[in-house]
């Protein structure tokens, strides 16, 4: 299970990040920089920090992070804000938990598939007969 999950989001002309640590179940909201919102977060509940945007008047703000359900599970975080509800996508807070570039796959036209089997054909007959 990884120690930390971060999510970012930029609403409103605003930049919110949230900070979920499992080892020591805490997490943080930050607003623009500065921390609006901590909380311990219980292993088998959905934690809710509430804060305020920075605005003029200032408006209020939910963020609600999920428990894992599986040991290498990313939790979900959704942001609420003026009754609407935005899925905070998972940013890796180190390269090594990017997740790899995946590959291209092959061309694959009808063609190309037909020539890629009948060579595969052709190597499994001379294996059979020699």
């Amino acid at each position: 299970m990884a120690g930390h999950h971060r999510y970012h989001l930029d609403q409103d002309g605003h930049s919110i990040t949230v900070v979920h640590d499992l080892r020591r179940q805490r997490a943080e909201v930050w607003v623009d920089g500065k921390t609006v919102a901590v909380a311990r977060t219980p292993r088998h509940q959905v934690t809710v920090l509430e804060g305020q945007l920075p605005t003029v008047p200032p408006r209020r703000m939910f963020v609600m992070i999920d428990h894992p359900y599986d040991r290498d599970d990313i939790p979900l975080c959704v942001l609420e804000t003026d009754g609407n509800r935005y899925l905070m996508p998972h940013v890796a807070l180190t390269p090594q938990e990017r997740q790899p570039a995946e590959r291209t796959p092959p061309a694959a036209t009808p063609g190309q598939l037909f020539a890629r089997w009948k060579a595969r054909h052709r190597h499994r007959r001379r294996d059979r007969h020699a």
